[in-house]
């Protein structure tokens, strides 16, 4: 069995979902002000986007504290993982149909949608807590260090985005790609799937630590908010990608 998590894991933990659901708040608010939203709407969107995310943190936290029974245990992972990030899914690309909240997101900056993934860096968490034996290398070591490239690439792309370098929009699209494979990873070793490919032997047991409090909260908070903030990134770059491609077009169209 894997030792307890470490004290320090909580404050981190629980103080980056904290600083998460501020970052994304602000992030919002400002965003309704820039898509040109009357006042009514821009506090509605504000409010329900800060309730809908308190609210997925605090039922995120609920679950980390229940006792986990022994069948629970025994599984790769737990029901509500996969429940969390489909469900994220489903309301992050089921709001773009509402006109306030497709206005909204389209009003963030690409640097921003970017940028924000910094958060990712808190992987480092996972490293520090394999050199101690809490989680295991096969897990900890992609993960981690994943993250933590993820983490760094976002700062960096943020900046060339807000700078716009030539390529930015292009890294954008690489880092995207980067960023899911890096949450696809993560999953695949911490439930144990894909340690047979990537290090070969058999299929390892569950990942435990990662289904209690408060290292729950990654994958129940933090990685379905990674999962839409890159379905948003992709769309921003790909949208503005094909606008400049038109651009282009209509303009070679008037000087032939």
């Amino acid at each position: 069995m894997s030792p307890a998590t470490p004290w320090y894991a909580t404050p981190i933990v629980l103080g980056g979902g904290l600083l998460l659901l501020y970052l994304l708040s602000r992030i919002v608010a400002k965003a309704t002000g820039v898509a040109g939203l009357d006042a009514p709407t821009r506090q509605r969107v504000t409010r329900l986007t800060t309730i809908v995310l308190a609210a997925w943190l605090v039922l995120a936290l609920v679950l980390s504290l229940r006792p986990v029974s022994p069948e629970a245990a025994a599984r790769p992972i737990p029901i509500s993982f996969p429940l969390f990030i489909g469900g994220s899914l489903l309301l992050g690309l089921g709001a773009l149909r509402i006109p306030a909240w497709r206005r909204t997101v389209d009003a963030i900056p690409l640097s921003t949608l970017v940028g924000v993934q910094f958060f990712r860096l808190i992987g480092f968490l996972f490293l520090i807590l394999y050199s101690v034996g809490t989680l295991p290398g096969y897990f900890a070591l992609p993960a981690g260090w994943g993250d933590v490239a993820v983490g760094t690439a976002a700062l960096l792309v943020g900046y060339a985005l807000l700078r716009d370098a030539p390529g930015a929009r292009g890294l954008s699209i690489g880092f995207n790609i980067l960023g899911l494979s890096d949450l696809i990873v993560a999953v695949g070793t911490g439930t144990g799937y894909l340690v047979p490919l990537l290090f070969g032997g058999p299929l390892p047991g569950p990942t435990t630590p990662m289904t209690v409090f408060p290292l729950y909260l990654i994958p129940t908070f933090a990685v379905p908010i990674a999962v839409v903030l890159h379905i948003y990134s992709l769309r921003a770059a790909l949208r503005k990608s094909g606008r400049k491609e038109m651009e282009g077009s209509r303009l070679e169209r008037l000087a032939a």
